[in-house]
Order: C-alpha cells, then sequence, then structure tokens
C-alpha cells in the first residue's frame, strides 16, 4: 500500500469521525492497494481500508487475479471469489488429484459485497461510517450494501478519496512526466507527417504508432495505450471515425494523453498545415495572453479561482469578451480523465507543493475550428514544474 497516501487517507478519516474507506475499483483502489487489477469489473475490485492501522487491511479480488494481488498489494488480508475460469493445479493434474468444482455462469456481484459485508460486520462497524466515492457504485449494489448492513452509514468519500490522492510522490510525477513525453512525441510525429486527407481515425493511427514505437524501445517504460480527442476544421464535434479530412487550410484540434503505469497525461495543441488567417492568429493570442496570466500566479498557496479568474479574464480583455469556461484546468493523475480539483471560479482550495495539474484555455469555434493550448505542470516550492515543452501556439505541421 502506498506509504504516503495511506497515512494521509487514515488521518482524513480519523478527522471525519468514518471508520473506514471502502475502495470501490478504478483509480481509488489502485491507489489504496498498490494493485492494478486487470478485472476491475463492478464488485470485482474492491478494497476496505480501516482508520485504524490497528485493523486489518481487506482487499476482494477474483481467484484468477488473486496471486497478481499478493505480489503486488500491500493489503493485510486478501480474499477472492470464484470466477467462470477452470483454473487447475500443474502438481494435481501430474498426481491425478485435479477434481471437478461447481462454476458461476459469470461472477456474483451480490456474493462479493455479502463478503465486504461479513468483513465489516467482523471488524466491528455494524454501527460505524463507512466511506466511499458514491458515483462509482450502482444503484443496485448500494441497495444489496443497505439491506445487508442496515445499521451501517454510508457517506459519499470522493472528496477523501481525491485529498488523499492529491499529492503526488517523486515516482508518480516521474510517471507522469513519461506519458507527457510519449503524448507530445505522438504530437510531434503527427506534425511531421503529410497529412492532407487524414480524417481524425488517421491521425489516431499515426499517434499510436509513434507512442507503440516509442514503447517497443523502452520495453519497461510501463505504457498502457492512448486517449485522443480529436477534431478536424469547422467539425468541432470530435470524432472517433470519419468526418472532416484535414486539407491545407484547416486547422487540426488534438488533444491526448497516454498511460504509463496507470498514470495518464493531457495535453494537447492545434495543427495548421499553413499560416493562419489573421482572424484564427487573433483568437489563438487571445487564448495565449490568458495562459499566460493564469501561469503568473501559479506558486503553492495560490487560490484556484483566482487563476481561472486571471486567465479568463485576460482572454476576455483581448477581444474575446464573451469568452466563458466552467474551468480551465485539472488535477492529473491515476487515469487519463478530468478529475478535482479544478481550477473554476468557486473552488478555493490552493495549489500545495507536489500537486499535478494540468492547465488548458480551449475554445471551439463554429464554423472555423478547435484551439487548444494545455499544459501540464507540477508545483513546486518556488512555483512550477512544466512537464510539457511545445510551444504555447499553433503546432506548424507538415501540408
Amino acid at each position: 500500500m502506498n506509504d504516503v497516501i495511506l497515512p494521509r487517507l487514515r488521518n482524513l478519516m480519523a478527522e471525519r469521525g468514518i471508520d473506514a474507506a471502502l475502495a470501490y475499483g478504478g483509480a481509488n483502489f489502485m491507489l489504496s492497494t498498490g494493485f492494478q487489477n486487470y478485472f476491475d469489473n463492478p464488485a470485482a475490485s474492491m478494497a476496505l481500508i480501516p482508520a485504524s492501522p490497528s485493523v486489518h487491511s481487506l482487499m476482494i479480488v477474483s481467484n484468477w487475479t488473486a496471486e497478481a494481488g499478493r505480489a503486488a498489494a500491500k493489503v493485510d488480508v486478501i480474499e477472492s471469489f470464484p470466477l467462470w475460469l477452470e483454473i487447475a493445479d500443474i502438481a494435481d493434474i501430474r498426481n491425478g488429484t485435479a477434481g471437478r468444482s461447481e462454476k458461476p455462469t459469470r461472477f456474483d456481484p451480490e456474493a462479493n459485497i455479502q463478503r465486504l459485508a461479513t468483513a465489516i460486520l467482523e471488524r466491528g462497524w455494524g454501527r460505524g461510517t463507512i466511506a466511499v466515492e458514491m458515483a462509482l457504485i450502482s444503484a443496485q449494489v448500494f441497495d444489496w450494501m443497505r439491506k445487508k448492513l442496515p445499521d451501517v452509514t454510508f457517506v459519499n468519500g470522493a472528496d477523501l478519496f481525491f485529498e488523499a490522492r492529491k499529492i503526488k510522490t517523486a515516482a508518480e510525477v516521474e510517471m507522469l512526466r513519461e506519458a507527457t513525453r510519449y503524448a507530445e512525441g505522438g504530437l510531434k510525429c503527427i506534425a511531421e507527417t503529410p497529412i492532407v486527407g487524414f480524417d481524425v481515425a488517421r491521425l489516431k493511427l499515426v499517434y499510436d504508432e509513434f507512442c507503440n514505437e516509442r514503447a517497443k524501445a523502452n520495453p519497461d517504460s510501463g505504457f498502457q495505450g492512448t486517449r485522443v480527442t480529436a477534431s478536424i476544421g469547422a467539425d468541432i464535434s470530435p470524432t472517433v471515425i470519419g468526418g472532416a479530412k484535414a486539407s491545407a487550410e484547416t486547422l487540426v484540434f488534438f488533444d491526448c494523453g497516454a498511460s504509463i503505469r496507470g498514470y495518464g497525461s493531457d495535453t494537447g495543441r492545434t495543427l495548421t498545415l499553413q499560416p493562419p488567417t489573421q482572424e484564427a492568429r487573433d483568437i489563438m493570442d487571445a487564448l495565449k495572453r490568458g495562459m499566460d496570466a493564469a501561469f503568473a500566479l501559479v506558486r503553492p498557496g495560490a487560490r484556484l479561482a483566482d487563476i481561472f479568474h486571471a486567465g479568463q479574464d485576460a482572454v476576455r480583455a483581448s477581444g474575446l469578451d464573451w469568452y466563458s469556461r466552467g474551468h480551465i484546468g485539472h488535477a492529473m493523475g491515476i487515469g487519463m480523465g478530468e478529475m478535482p480539483p479544478f481550477i473554476g471560479p468557486k473552488d478555493n482550495s490552493v495549489l500545495e507543493v507536489g500537486m499535478v495539474m494540468a492547465l488548458e484555455t480551449p475554445l471551439y469555434v463554429r464554423g472555423l475550428g478547435g484551439f487548444q493550448i494545455e499544459e501540464c505542470f507540477v508545483v513546486t516550492e518556488t512555483g512550477f514544474d512544466l512537464l510539457t515543452s511545445l510551444p504555447r501556439d499553433f503546432l506548424p505541421a507538415t501540408a
């Protein structure tokens, strides 16, 4: 279990009078246990983390992934549940002692919730308080939890987990830095490839090919895949396949990320195949001023709301007085999606040393194209260290 995250999580639980936190799959499970479970279906990756270090922690995974879990996780007790797979022991096969056993058709999530409920009751929390990120739990699963544990108080632990995860270790920062290298390398590869006639799917093939080749050359990097959001020209809606094709006149919006051992980068630029029109140039310059103004405030103790207003106000003062965003940045970590805290108008939390954030001022203009500048940084004692390195402008591409 993460030796930095666990004490922080336990301190937060103790402050809030919470007996234990339930990490229900995904990023919370991985961060709480140190195990990235291949089989991360609902109720197939659960970890119960007590507030008190004197109480045993628990991980519930399938019998297929249990051995990998034992090798990777730092959890006191690991329980496994059967799958439909036939799993045999070579010694039993050779000795003729292998026996038949009944298998489920798929897996039984209610039975797994019963395992969880039994563990909670055994630990004396039948009337306790358990934190869980509610958005991750289906109504059906929550109904099972309430029926099997009628006197337990379940509270939403989303902010608890995000608070525990927000400060990154040096190892986590390095994984995010490497993920950003992959992402920027893929962007550069697209810029160096003649892309006239390419649709979004072909652009992604170029991007993925670069990342895969980099991974082949660095097999121990932990590369685990990519994410792409892209649009071409006036067709600003992101597409997966088909849609508009790049021409010498079009703007190509490209927002992308790569995953290193589960930690995802997030960056992007707008590619141009010829010098942009004055209209496009003016828009990009306004967005750049927003980025510059926002970054001028980035340091430990800076309020996220202040950074937001500085960035948005600078864009507005540069000729786009109607420009309005819900946020201009977010935290980065496990996964490749946006996560709290957000650099938004109502977030009064502050930057802290070790937080890794993305800052962006995108704009989508129907009839013209998408504009993107997104930078990634880690907060340092003196300010920030950029993970990204591309120029904060249009990215010139080969016609």
